[in-house]
């Protein structure tokens, strides 16, 4: 445990030691901020003094009255230090040093900074150096030009700094007898400057710098120690990541293998059929080969729809068609599809309807029933003998009263699924036999699309399995119920009885030959009246001479292409002010995206080639009014 942990504590060793280091330089910066302020100070204040010192000395000294405060300069011997003036008025010469020492008195009392005037042989012994100014009046001859440090006097701290006062002309009048010259070292003016309230910004500067880098030495630390987990969390789910890939590699790679396999297969089927109907033979054996061609194009079509509408389901772009429908409905084309089947099989076939379950709700019917047809198909297929049950029921949605809880329950007592191999039914390319020898044929894609759609749908689905007795699969969807002023949608068998006034015309818009010609057939089969059209171009103009009840419009075309001819469409009927005429795409672009790409440029429904005729019935029921899809 510690050497797995020793990344993170060498790491959050680092991390403290870089904050604490800079955390040090930026409070020594601000203490050095604030000595420098403190020097800023105590220079401006010897600037000052000297400023006053020159004003003084270019004027000679000045004359003030003789009172208390001003007495006669004992130590200054120059002609004229005293005069009186014609009215009797005593005078004394205040000299720029005599100035300086009375100013430095007041400071005293009246100022925090204080001065004073010294040199290493003063004239009046009260300006005599104190042991600090004496070392630094020293270094003046040495050439040093300023000299400061921190002291404390009187147990306060203070910044004292000193600068030398050096002679200048009008000083030699009271200097020269000295034996002083211009520029000359004087003396020297010391200024103290108190640090107490300069310290006291700094130690709550100090605090807040503490404090921020101590908050972000903590968040840090907190990150390290949050990535150096999520990064060992990282590197077990990448050795899990690694294995799961291995895995789905070597799941991959016998899809590809059982891929090719699934298509060779129907589509030798189809091939070999072509060729004997070429060769001579009976009716009988005619009509047996084009039905076995027949079931090997539809497997093959099942294998391209799944692989569709996984890709689908994959890149998010598959979304919901909610519309009513009749739950019978659903049920009885489960029957129908599947009772030929379990015949074939000699299985029995059980479907039950509960009569909680509401005639009709609103939901994706087509997803439902891909869902249905999946498991019902993977039952049969799985089943040698026994039966498939279809069990349907519903339960309200908790406290929303506009929903239900659609429950659909698939078992059967076929060969059933080994424990080891439950968990993974699920999962894309994945089946429960891959190997040579397996007797049942698939691309281990049905049931992770059935699993999908589930989850798209909000709802759920789960397996109970026993090997040797068989399956059960468990779905739960929830659905809308109609609104009560909705009207009604009716079922298969409630409209049956609907005819259409006339034979509908449908123009059929489609470019290859072969597909318009096996179009046109399905579409006279159901009853329709059909003009064709074999470019977007002559669709406009057929469309523009004689109005239709619908249009097939076919997509890739030379000349025009279906998206703009639909558009060109739809303005011809705004310019002559007719209805909306149904529009179907009916074309190979099937990918996803381009259901909604047809629809989004006015077309109302899209039906994918190869045309299966329930798939057109389908479509035509949803676009066209109920009395005129009756015919379908």
């Amino acid at each position: 445990m510690i050497l797995k942990r020793k990344p993170i504590v060498l790491a959050g060793l680092t991390w403290t030691i870089l904050v604490a280091a800079a955390a040090g330089i930026s409070i020594y910066a601000s203490y050095e901020s604030t000595l420098a302020q403190a020097r800023v100070a105590a220079r401006v204040a010897f600037e000052k003094d000297l400023t006053f010192r020159r004003w003084n000395t270019s004027r000679g000294g000045v004359y003030v009255r003789v009172n208390e405060n001003n007495q006669p300069n004992p130590y200054l011997e120059v002609p004229g230090r005293d005069l009186v003036t014609k009215d009797g008025q005593l005078l004394t010469m205040i000299n720029p040093a005599y100035m300086s020492r009375q100013m430095y008195e007041l400071q005293k009392s009246t100022a925090e900074v204080q001065g004073h005037i010294t040199s290493l042989n003063p004239i009046r012994p009260d300006n005599l150096a104190d042991p600090w100014e004496h070392e630094a009046l020293l270094s003046f001859q040495n050439g040093i030009d300023e000299v400061f440090s921190h002291e404390l006097i009187d147990g306060k701290p203070y910044l004292r700094i000193m600068r030398p006062v050096r002679i200048e002309k009008y000083c030699l009048l009271c200097h020269a007898r000295q034996g002083y010259k211009e520029n000359e070292i004087r003396g020297g003016i010391s200024v103290s400057v108190p640090l107490a309230t300069h310290l006291n910004e700094f130690h709550a500067l100090a605090a807040k710098t503490s404090a921020g880098y101590g908050l972000i030495w903590a968040i840090g630390l907190t990150g390290i120690v949050s990535v150096g987990r999520r990064l060992r969390h990282s590197m077990k789910q990448e050795r899990q990541a690694r294995e799961a890939a291995e895995a789905a590699s070597v799941a991959k790679s016998e899809f590809l293998a059982n891929m090719s396999h699934e298509i060779r297969t129907p589509l030798n089927g189809v091939l070999g059929m072509l060729q004997l109907l070429k060769e001579e033979s009976t009716p009988e054996e005619q009509t047996s080969f084009v039905d076995m061609a027949y079931d090997s194009g539809l497997r093959l079509l099942g294998l391209l729809n799944d692989i569709l509408d996984f890709s689908r389901i994959e890149a998010g772009e598959l979304e919901l068609q909610n519309q009513p429908f009749c739950t019978r409905d659903l049920l009885n084309s489960a029957t129908n599809v599947f009772a030929a089947a379990c015949a074939e099989h000699k299985l029995k076939l059980i479907v039950r309807a509960d009569d909680s379950l509401p005639s009709m709700l609103i939901g994706d019917e087509a997803r439902l029933r891909q869902v249905l047809f999946n498991l019902l198909g993977n039952s049969v297929k799985f089943t040698p003998s026994g039966s498939v049950t279809l069990e349907a029921w519903a339960q309200p949605h908790g406290g929303d009263f506009e929903k239900i809880r659609f429950y659909l329950v698939i078992s059967d007592t076929g060969i059933g699924i080994d424990d080891e191999k439950i968990g993974h039914v699920f999962e894309r390319f994945t089946q429960v036999d891959g190997s040579f020898t397996r007797r049942y044929q698939g691309a281990g894609l049905g049931l992770a699309i059935v699993k999908r759609l589930m989850d798209l749908m909000g709802g759920s689905i789960t397996v109970v399995s026993e090997p040797g007795q068989g399956t059960t699969f468990y779905l739960q969807a929830p659905l809308s119920l109609p609104a009560p002023a909705q009207p009604a949608k009716q079922c298969a068998a409630d409209k049956a009885s609907a005819e259409p006034n006339r034979p509908l015309r449908i123009l059929l818009v489609e470019d290859e030959e072969v597909s318009r010609l096996s179009t046109k057939l399905l579409l006279q089969k159901l009853g329709y009246t059909i003009e064709c059209a074999a470019d977007g171009k002559e669709a406009v103009e057929a469309f523009r001479l004689a109005p239709f009840d619908c249009v097939l419009m076919d997509i890739q075309m030379p000349e025009m292409d279906g998206v703009e001819a639909t558009r060109l469409i739809r303005a011809l009927e705004t310019q002559q002010g007719r209805a909306l005429t149904p529009i179907i795409a009916l074309t190979a672009y099937a990918m996803p995206g381009d259901r909604e790409r047809f629809l989004d440029a006015g077309m109302n429904d899209h039906v994918a080639k190869p045309v299966q005729m329930e798939d057109l019935k389908q479509s035509l029921r949803h676009v066209l009014p109920a009395g005129k899809a009756g015919q379908a």
